[in-house]
C-alpha cells in the first residue's frame, strides 16, 4: 500500500484527519500505525536507518559518521526498542525524553545517533501526511538556499596549496560564489609549530577570481593570540569576512576574546551537540553566526531548537553539512523554515562521494551557488534502497517482534 492509497482509507487508519486553516494536514488525533523495522546501513561515506510501519510507509535518515561502527551498534541494541512499536507521531518524544536521558553520559556519539532516528522519523510522519517536513516545521519562509563548496586539507597533509587552489577553482567554474577551505587544525595541534593557513589561502585567493568569497575552518586548533593574528592577517590582506571554529570548544571565552578582537564574523557550534551546549556557547562564546549539524544535533528535533535559539539570541545559523544526500536534504527542510538564517549554507564537494550520490534517485537541483528546496513529500529525495543496499558494507534490521 503506498501512502496515497493508505491516506485514502480514512479513519480506519489515521482517525481524524483533519484539515489545518490554511489547507494543510494536521498530526492525526489518534493513529493506529506502529514503527515495526528499524534498519541500519553501514556504507563506505555514509550510515543510514531506515523506519518502517506496518502499514510499509518507510522514512529515512542518516547519522553522525565520524565513529560510525559504535553508533551503528547503539542504535541497533540500544535505541531501536525505544522506537519499535511506537506511533510516529509519538516516538519523538520516547527519544528525547528517555533515551537521552538514560544515556547522555555517551555525549556526541548520543546525539550522533538520535540524529538518524529522528530524522528518518520526520521524513516518515511527512510522508504519512503526503507533505514536505518543512511544512510540519512552521512553513516555509524560502525555496532555495545560497550554498558554498567545502573541502578539506586534514591539516595540509591531504593536498598541498596549488591542490587546494585547484579545489576552489573547480567549485568556481562550476558556478560556486563562496569557498570555504577547512584546515583541520584539531586542538590536539594547538597552535602548531607550522602553521600553513595564510600561504593557502594566498594561494587560493590568486587563483580565484577577485569576487569569490574566500573563508577557512580552523577547526577548533588556535589559542587566543593566534587566532587574532592570523584572523587579522587573513582580513587585512585578502579581505577574509568569516572565520570559522577558530578556538577550542571547550572553552568558549578564548572564542568570545577572538570575536570581540576581530573586524570579522566568528562561526562557532558544529561540536555543539545538543541545544543545551549551543546556548552555553552563545552565552559564554557569543560568536556572529551558530554552525549546529542536523547529524550532530540529535537531528531535526534537536536543530528546530536550536533554531529557537537562534532567534531569540538574534544569532544566524550558517548550516554545517559534510554529507550531500540525507544530511543536504535535511538541512535545506530545516533552512527552508528558519526565521533567520545565514548568508549561505554548506555543501560538500561532490567529487568525494561518486558512488553516494547514485543512491538518490533524482539529484538536488542546483543552478550555480543556489539549491532549491525540494519540495516533494517528506525530505523531498527519493532513495534507490536496492543501491543502497549494494554499497552498504552492512545491513542489520530489527524488528517489533525481537
Amino acid at each position: 500500500m503506498d501512502r496515497r492509497q493508505f491516506l485514502n482509507r480514512g479513519a480506519a487508519g489515521l482517525g481524524a484527519m483533519a484539515l489545518g486553516p490554511v489547507g494543510g494536514f494536521a498530526a492525526p488525533s489518534e493513529s493506529d500505525l506502529k514503527i515495526t523495522e528499524v534498519t541500519t546501513y553501514l556504507l563506505k561515506d555514509a550510515l543510514l536507518v531506515k523506519l518502517k510501519t506496518d502499514s510499509g510507509i518507510e522514512g529515512w535518515g542518516e547519522c553522525e559518521r565520524g565513529v560510525a561502527s559504535t553508533i551503528e551498534e547503539l542504535l541497533y541494541t540500544e535505541a531501536a526498542p525505544y522506537v519499535l512499536g511506537e506511533d510516529p507521531f509519538q516516538s519523538t518524544s520516547a527519544l528525547y525524553d528517555f533515551f537521552y536521558r538514560e544515556h547522555d553520559q555517551l555525549g556526541g556519539t548520543l546525539a550522533g545517533a538520535i540524529a538518524g532516528l529522528d530524522i528518518a522519523m520526520w521524513d516518515l510522519k511527512a510522508r504519512i501526511l503526503d507533505v514536505p517536513i518543512w511544512r510540519l516545521l512552521g512553513g516555509q519562509y524560502r525555496d532555495r538556499m545560497n550554498i558554498y563548496g567545502s573541502y578539506a586539507t586534514d591539516r595540509w597533509r591531504k593536498m598541498g596549496p596549488k591542490e587546494a587552489a585547484d579545489v576552489a577553482l573547480k567549485f568556481v567554474r562550476r558556478g560556486f560564489d563562496t569557498v570555504k577551505c577547512r584546515m583541520q587544525v584539531r586542538e590536539s595541534a594547538l597552535d602548531p609549530r607550522e602553521d600553513r593557513t595564510v600561504e593557502y589561502i594566498a594561494a587560493i585567493k590568486k587563483k580565484v577570481p577577485n569576487d569569490i568569497e574566500v573563508f577557512t575552518d580552523i577547526n577548533n586548533g588556535y589559542s587566543v593570540k593566534r587566532a587574532i593574528l592570523i584572523g587579522q592577517e587573513l582580513h587585512d590582506r585578502f579581505g577574509m569576512k568569516y572565520f570559522e571554529e577558530p578556538c577550542s570548544d571547550q572553552n568558549h571565552s578564548n572564542t568570545r576574546k577572538v570575536a570581540e578582537a576581530l573586524p570579522m564574523y566568528i562561526i562557532a557550534g558544529e561540536k555543539e551537540y545538543t541545544p543545551f551546549q549551543l546556548q552555553e556557547m552563545v552565552t559564554y562564546a557569543d560568536p556572529d553566526y551558530l554552525n549546529p549539524d542536523v547529524i550532530k544535533h540529535m537531528g531535526i528535533t534537536g536543530m528546530q531548537r536550536a533554531g529557537i535559539i537562534s532567534q531569540l539570541n538574534q544569532k544566524p545559523i550558517i548550516v554545517h553539512n559534510t554529507r550531500p544526500t540525507v544530511s543536504t536534504a535535511a538541512s535545506l527542510q530545516l533552512a527552508a523554515s528558519y526565521p533567520i538564517i545565514g548568508p549561505f549554507m554548506e555543501y560538500p564537494d561532490e567529487d568525494k562521494f561518486p558512488r553516494l550520490l547514485d543512491i538518490m534517485k533524482e539529484p538536488f537541483q542546483i543552478d550555480g551557488s543556489v539549491m532549491m528546496v525540494p519540495q516533494g513529500p517528506g525530505l523531498g529525495i527519493e532513495i534507490d534502497e536496492a543501491e543502497v543496499q549494494d554499497q552498504a558494507r552492512q545491513v542489520r534490521t530489527r524488528t517489533l517482534e525481537e
